[in-house]
C-alpha cells in the first residue's frame, strides 16, 4: 500500500494545467456592483444646526445691564406660542385634526421677525410630551422665515415650580 498526498500517481508538475472557471464569480459581481451603487443613492445624511441659548452675550446692550429678550417659539401639547421674554405675543392653537398650524406659524414669524431686536435669532422651547418631529418642523419653519441662529431649549410647564 502506497501513501501519497496526490490522488493520481503523477506529480503536480506533470499534470496538465487546469483552467479556472471564474464565470460564476463574475456573474455575481455583475449583479452585486449595480445593486450596491443603486442603494448608495438612498443614504442621505441630514444635519440640523442649532445651539443652546446663552444667558448673556450681545443681548446686554442696554444701559441698565438687563439682557434684551429674544423671540421664543414655544411648543406645547395644545398650542404654539411666540413670546418675547415673559410676554406671550401670539398663540396659535392646534387645528381640528390635532396637528399644529405651521402655515400660520410661518406667517406670524415673518411678521414678528422684523419687530424683534434680534432679527436672525430665535429660541425653540419644547415642553415634555411634544414629539421630536414637531420640534424639527418648527426649526425648519423658523429657518424658512429668515432666522439663521436657532437655539433649542426645554420649556417648563410651571416655571415657578421648576417643572
Amino acid at each position: 500500500m502506497r501513501l501519497s498526498l496526490f490522488k493520481s500517481s503523477k506529480p503536480p508538475s506533470q499534470m496538465a494545467d487546469a483552467d479556472v472557471d471564474i464565470t460564476p464569480v463574475m456573474n455575481v459581481f455583475v449583479i452585486l456592483i449595480p445593486f450596491l451603487v443603486s442603494m448608495a443613492v438612498f443614504t442621505h445624511v441630514s444635519i440640523i444646526e442649532f445651539s443652546v441659548p446663552s444667558d448673556m452675550g450681545q443681548g446686554t446692550g442696554q444701559s441698565d445691564g438687563k439682557p434684551r429678550q429674544k423671540l421664543t417659539l414655544l411648543l406645547t401639547e395644545s398650542f404654539l406660542g411666540i413670546s418675547e421674554g415673559e410676554n406671550l405675543l401670539d398663540s396659535i392653537p392646534k387645528l381640528d385634526n390635532g396637528l399644529y398650524d405651521f402655515n400660520l406659524l410661518s406667517q406670524t414669524l415673518s411678521v414678528r421677525r422684523f419687530q424683534s431686536d434680534f432679527q436672525d435669532e430665535i429660541i425653540v422651547a419644547v415642553r415634555d410630551g411634544v414629539a421630536f418631529k414637531y420640534a424639527v418642523k418648527a426649526m425648519d419653519v423658523s429657518r424658512e422665515c429668515g432666522f439663521t441662529k436657532i437655539g433649542i431649549s426645554g420649556a417648563a410647564a410651571d416655571p415657578s415650580k421648576g417643572r
